[in-house]
């Protein structure tokens, strides 16, 4: 089949107001209608009235495989046509999938295709490589992806300039901006509207509509790669702000759902107060976390750090779970909710 496949683009708009953490966040401000409401309930504005701590819910992967699949998108990305043969061995590969958007510049017969790949050892960025595929062998492409650890396209051609074998390099910064409204109804409308308001990033960055990134209840979502960071509660000036880095520390970190190249969610939680304690260059050391005790509901997280200019940084921190919320469905009542979450919550942060 043929369909179209955009280029990345940067997206250009109104400007989108800021929301406070724990300020309910309406479609338009004159909408006075409860939050948890029963019939008008949105994920988004439970979670800010919550004022829910987003960190530890990006999701840890080996490899992110990035591709422009064409609306409309299934609830699940991996559930599209074009993908039928893809969903089972990118799971069994420990690598997520995420769909881009094509716009009107796309080529009709061609798709772009990016995959990022884990190192091995410590963590610092993802590698990347990026391909074009005809578009009806992209569901292959991907498949040979997984199948290879991310160093073989399959029927893919290379782009020009990435270079041989797997630790060439995805020229340039992406922003990937949740607007799955199929899944969530706050990504769809809350995503869009920021997707749509952000100026240029800079000639590096590419700015992408993307599939679902998890943790819609945060909306409006970023994915940063290669560095592998997820956002939560964003809006224009803070994405710009996290983007090139000059978002105020302890604000940035209250938006930190973590980093994907990190092993599981207390890790993740334990790495934010690094990333409190050092700033915006923790992001360039090499990181590790472990945990090294649980039980009743509280770790002990180790994180290792080798710097870019050489010495080690060591920290340890107690996780503790702090609650349990309902993950709620937009539209629905708030406790036919069919599945909940734990909030985390760091103690005891200290150099080791």
């Amino acid at each position: 089949m043929a369909w179209a496949c955009a280029a990345n683009s940067v997206l250009f708009g109104a400007h989108l107001p800021a929301y406070p953490l724990g300020l309910i966040m309406r479609d338009d401000p004159a909408d006075a209608t409860p939050a948890t409401g029963p019939t008008r309930l949105r994920c988004s504005s439970f979670a800010r009235a919550e004022d829910v701590d987003p960190v530890g819910s990006a999701g840890s992967y080996r490899g992110i495989v990035i591709a422009e699949i064409p609306l409309p998108w299934p609830r699940e990305i991996a559930e599209h046509p074009a993908l039928a043969a893809a969903a089972g061995v990118l799971g069994t590969a420990g690598m997520r999938l995420q769909g881009l958007m094509p716009d009107g510049r796309s080529d009709p017969h061609r798709c772009r295709l990016m995959a990022f790949t884990r190192p091995d050892g410590a963590f610092d960025r993802y590698r990347g490589r990026a391909w074009t595929v005809a578009a009806d062998l992209v569901g292959d492409a991907i498949v040979a992806i997984a199948r290879s650890g991310g160093s073989d396209g399959g029927p893919a051609v290379a782009r020009p300039g990435t270079g041989p074998g797997p630790d060439a390099t995805v020229a340039g910064r992406h922003v990937l901006v949740c607007t799955h409204g199929r899944r969530d109804a706050c990504c769809g409308t809350f995503g869009t509207r920021l997707a749509s308001a952000l100026p240029g990033l800079g000639a590096t960055v590419s700015v992408w509509r993307t599939s679902h990134t998890g943790g819609h209840r945060f909306a409006p979502t970023a994915l940063l790669l290669p560095e592998g960071t997820m956002w939560a509660y964003l809006d224009v000036e803070r994405l710009v702000g996290i983007s090139d880095r000059t978002l105020g520390i302890d604000e940035a970190a209250a938006l930190y759902r973590g980093c994907t190249g990190l092993d599981g969610p207390e890790v993740q939680a334990a790495e934010r107060e690094a990333l409190r304690s050092i700033g915006w260059p923790w992001f360039d050391h090499r990181r590790r976390g472990e945990v090294l005790e649980s039980a009743g509901g509280r770790s002990l997280v180790r994180i290792d750090a080798d710097a870019p200019g050489g010495g080690r940084l060591t920290f340890e921190a107690t996780v503790e779970v702090a609650r349990i919320l309902p993950v709620p469905d937009c539209g629905r009542p708030l406790e036919e909710a069919a599945k909940s979450a734990p909030e985390l919550r760091v103690t005891g942060f200290a150099a080791a």
